[in-house]
């Protein structure tokens, strides 16, 4: 059976307000007192009942965090700070996977409602003003990464136009003449919210555009690996593959070696992401890193702030940089 403020009080022959306050750290006791009240509490196994208290103060102390895919490395990295972050505060995180289903992101959203989170964090697949109007409806705090949903709520990310742009530069620095962009979430347009996706198209078009003198392809097909290969065995010109992914990359870089297709020598190849799994790559990937453990601290500490009454900015962007590999 719990035991109550109410036993605890009547045990020390005192008003539940005072043990409230020993239990909770305020003035107005004595230290006697306060250490008397903990010392009954602690014996008695007392666990303070956060349903009550959150009628009381109309919080949990509870996160939400959807994400689409925990696989990739970035965000198993970024639930990771995000986590770390709002324990520092005190809150307890829920954290739950779409696996990219649209109508199961949506049924989440309603049950983390429906447990009265105090706010929730959310990489989407799902947009459109339908699913823009759930989230303002929801009467509690909601931050955005990866996936931006909506000019509306707080979004914190790098910029990817700008960082792709970097890339390309990076890449045109080192000699090279033609760049295979490999992206393959492009096909999912229209169906999906591919906003990251899509911001580093939109910036590889248009850096390529102020570059007359450098060749490009854009790769996006379901068998994009097969499709890769033929433009670099036929290539004339000296190669990289910028790939919108680490994991594209990886695989990009396997797929090469097993056809005997040396990197840097025969092509160079470029990620995105700076994952954990890299150090152990070999040759060494260039990519960018875009800080992914910051935006899962930023994203927490900037809901609570919002979920205590302050303003928070609607767009929040950490910094990125180019780490340079073997790889081109």
């Amino acid at each position: 059976m719990q035991v109550t403020s109410k036993q605890i009080a009547e045990m020390c022959g005192v008003t539940r307000g005072t043990v409230d306050r020993a239990l909770n750290n305020r003035p107005g006791i004595s230290a006697a007192t306060r250490d008397k009240i903990l010392k009954v509490a602690d014996e008695l196994g007392y666990r303070p009942h956060f349903l009550a208290q959150s009628l009381v103060k109309g919080e949990t102390k509870t996160l939400g965090i959807v994400l689409f895919d925990i696989h990739n490395q970035i965000f198993s990295q970024l639930f990771h700070s995000f986590e770390a972050e709002a324990r520092k505060h005190g809150y307890l995180t829920y954290l739950v996977l779409t696996n990219k289903d649209q109508e199961l992101e949506v049924e989440y959203i309603h049950n983390l409602l429906n447990r009265k989170v105090d706010g929730i964090a959310i990489s989407a697949v799902n947009f459109g003003s339908k699913f823009e109007a759930l989230l303002l409806k929801a009467g509690i705090p909601i931050v955005s990464f990866a996936n931006r949903i909506s000019a509306k709520l707080p979004y914190v990310w790098i910029d990817d136009k700008q960082a792709t742009k970097a890339a390309v530069r990076h890449i045109a620095d080192k000699g090279y003449r033609r760049i295979i962009f490999v992206i393959p979430p492009l096909r999912y347009k229209g169906t999906s919210n591919i906003y990251v996706p899509e911001q580093r198209y939109k910036g590889f078009l248009e850096i390529c555009g102020t570059m007359p003198d450098l060749q490009y392809d854009i790769v996006s097909d379901r068998s994009y690996l097969t499709s890769v290969l033929q433009l670099v065995t036929q290539s004339q010109e000296r190669t990289a593959i910028l790939c919108s992914s680490d994991i594209y990359a990886l695989e990009v870089a396997r797929h090469l070696k097993a056809h005997q297709v040396k990197v840097p020598e025969d092509a160079g190849i470029m990620g995105f992401d700076h994952i954990d799994v890299l150090r152990f790559v070999d040759p060494s990937l260039t990519t960018i890193d875009f800080q992914v453990e910051e935006i899962g601290r930023k994203a927490a500490e900037l809901l609570i702030e919002n979920i205590r009454g302050n303003d928070i900015p609607l767009r929040t962007n950490v910094t990125y940089s180019i780490v340079e590999g073997e790889s081109l």
